[in-house]
């Protein structure tokens, strides 16, 4: 597990300030445990922290004589097909060099999750790399005279003495999508890399390259094999390169496919898995979960709902008990802070968020009308009834630009890959980034299998009709050893259905029937944030509508409909805007 964040001076003669860098020392870990071993250079052109607890074994940072260079994350740099990859430093160490004799090669063979900075002395210039998929974040801050990054957006929100301001679109598409589209964040001039992007400086002048780009992938080999054979062999190897010889793993095992995939793998290899689920009892998710780790002989154990914080869809606490218990330790994994996740694989290879009828409005070149039905088949809309109106407008447009632009700037070799692509790049790139905001708190790292480029790349490479409908998954784990498809699994709705007897009164995850307790509870919830909402005077002032919130809570109060929702846009508008007013005013 590693963080790292720094700073550059954009001039030779400007002096990085001290206060800048005690915060960005002091914000790089929030655990007492880091207080002592952070990793740091600096010179008198940039300052350069990083924590690391060791999750991955490898070490992460580079110094020598020419070049420093940080990793988090592990490359997986495959120097060609078939062969062993080198190991995490390496890795860096390749990546670096490359950089620095203006080639892209290292990159481009890298197959893992991960985000580096580079930084090379004797010319003094920067580089900021994020991952083929950039899923693994690099945020950067650009300031007149200063390069600000990190690995977490949070790192950038501590600083206090340099002042932070709204990026309305970006705002507004996390209100919609639960993450910014493209480069963006929610604040003006702080970026996030794009995927398969280097950020290179050694001036004021600032240096964007795609080393890589998922609409112009190389030609796949020739291959006699058939498309779910071929893909099961990428994703075989791709656990491999991963599982170094371990002989115990941990993994999530819900009641669904993905993590069923990983762990059937796992036990490929020989390895010893422990599994642990977070679902409700009683439910398909628990139930199959369990079904599933008996029939791949694989240890399971029900966690509790137990998160870290907001939007921790993993239960980090509930994890990190799990893997430091003294019954899981007992076992000796090699890597105890590692857990294996099934992340990346209903979009990636199920394309859960498309059906045939978005493909070929694109293929037709209907984009608008393409649009209209993803977002409707994706239920996603920005809803802005309990803000201004004109603000509302103005932010309903500004996501309509967004994903517009976004969808203009990819250009597959077949239309009808064009949201898959945007998923890809926007939905999928994001999917992680809470877990990395935290990872200092959790001390959990993931492997995950599904966003190996050149599985990803081999899904990229086929038509994508078969795919829809989770029909080529089913095809595909066929391909596993006998069990994986002998146990019913919980199937997305619109997809194909799983054919398996199932035990009668089990509670389906999708199912939108919210019992009435459980949407008084929302509803509760929502009235408690609304009055705090409108208890603060220059945000309600400047952003809200005093009528429909009146309403609205009128409706939480009284009302049975789940209208919660609605607070989705005031509640993040005022997360990012609190935010902006915690930084000083020094420039």
């Amino acid at each position: 597990m590693s963080i790292f964040a720094g700073v550059y001076a954009r001039r030779a003669d400007q002096a990085i300030p001290a206060k800048l860098v005690d915060e960005l020392r002091a914000a790089v870990s929030r655990h007492s445990d880091d207080a002592d071993t952070k990793v740091q250079f600096s010179d008198d052109r940039v300052f350069i922290v990083k924590v690391d607890i060791g999750a991955l074994g490898a070490p992460g940072e580079l110094f020598d004589a020419e070049r420093v260079a940080v990793v988090a994350g592990d490359p997986i740099l495959q120097p060609s097909a078939g062969a062993t990859p080198v190991d995490r430093l390496e890795g860096v160490r390749a990546i670096a060099q490359d950089l620095a004799a203006g080639q892209l090669e290292a990159l481009q063979s890298c197959r893992g999750t991960y985000s580096a900075a580079v930084y090379e002395k004797s010319s003094q210039r920067l580089h900021l790399i994020a991952d083929k998929l950039g899923v693994r974040p690099v945020y950067f801050w650009v300031l007149p005279d200063y390069i600000v990054f990190a690995t977490a957006l949070r790192i950038l929100e501590a600083l206090r003495s340099c002042k932070k301001s709204l990026k309305l679109q970006g705002v507004a598409e996390v209100a919609c999508f639960g993450y910014p589209l493209s480069d963006r964040t929610p604040y003006e001039n702080i970026f996030a890399l794009y995927a398969g992007e280097v950020v290179t400086s050694d001036s004021l002048d600032i240096k964007r390259t795609r080393y890589w780009r998922w609409d112009d992938l190389p030609a796949p080999a020739a291959s006699d094999l058939p498309a779910p054979e071929r893909l099961y062999r990428l994703f075989i190897d791709a656990i491999g390169l991963r599982l170094h010889g371990q002989k115990v793993a941990a993994a999530f095992l819900s009641g669904g496919l993905d993590s069923r995939a990983i762990v059937a793998a796992l036990r490929h290899f020989g390895t010893e898995v422990f599994t642990a689920n977070f679902a409700a009892p009683g439910s398909q998710d628990q139930v199959f979960g369990q079904l599933a780790a008996e029939k791949l002989g694989a240890h399971y154990v029900p966690l509790p709902m137990r998160p870290l914080g907001e939007g921790d869809s993993h239960s980090k606490i509930s994890t990190l008990e799990w893997i430091t218990s003294a019954e899981y330790l007992s076992h000796s994994p090699q890597r105890p802070q590692v857990v294996w996740s099934g992340d990346g694989g209903s979009v990636g290879l199920g394309h859960v968020y498309l059906n045939p009828d978005i493909v070929a409005t694109a293929r037709a070149g209907d984009l608008q009308g393409a649009t209209e039905k993803f977002m409707a088949y994706s239920t996603w809309k920005f809803s802005g009834k309990l803000l201004k109106r004109p603000l509302a407008k103005t932010l309903a447009d500004l996501v309509d630009d967004g994903i517009r632009a976004e969808l203009e700037s990819l250009h597959p070799a077949d239309p009808g890959r064009l949201f898959y692509l945007f998923l890809m790049l926007n939905d999928q790139r994001r999917h992680m980034a809470g877990h990395f905001e935290n990872l200092d708190l959790s001390r959990i790292e993931f492997e995950l299998p599904f966003f190996d480029a050149d599985f990803v790349a081999g899904i990229f490479q086929e038509p994508i009709d078969p795919f829809l409908r989770h029909v080529f998954y089913i095809d595909w784990l066929k391909c596993f050893p006998p069990g994986v498809l002998e146990v019913p699994w919980q199937a997305y709705p619109n997809h194909v259905p799983c054919p398996l007897p199932k035990p009668d009164g089990l509670t389906y995850q999708w199912d939108k029937s919210a019992a009435a307790e459980e949407v008084k509870k929302r509803l509760a919830t929502a009235l408690g944030r609304a009055k705090n909402l409108l208890g603060e005077p220059v945000f309600s002032r400047e952003f809200l509508s005093y009528q429909y919130m009146r309403l609205f809570m009128l409706l939480a109060r009284w009302g049975k409909k789940d209208v919660s929702y609605l607070l989705i846009a005031p509640s993040v508008i005022y997360r990012y805007w609190s935010r902006t007013k915690a930084a000083g005013s020094e420039a």
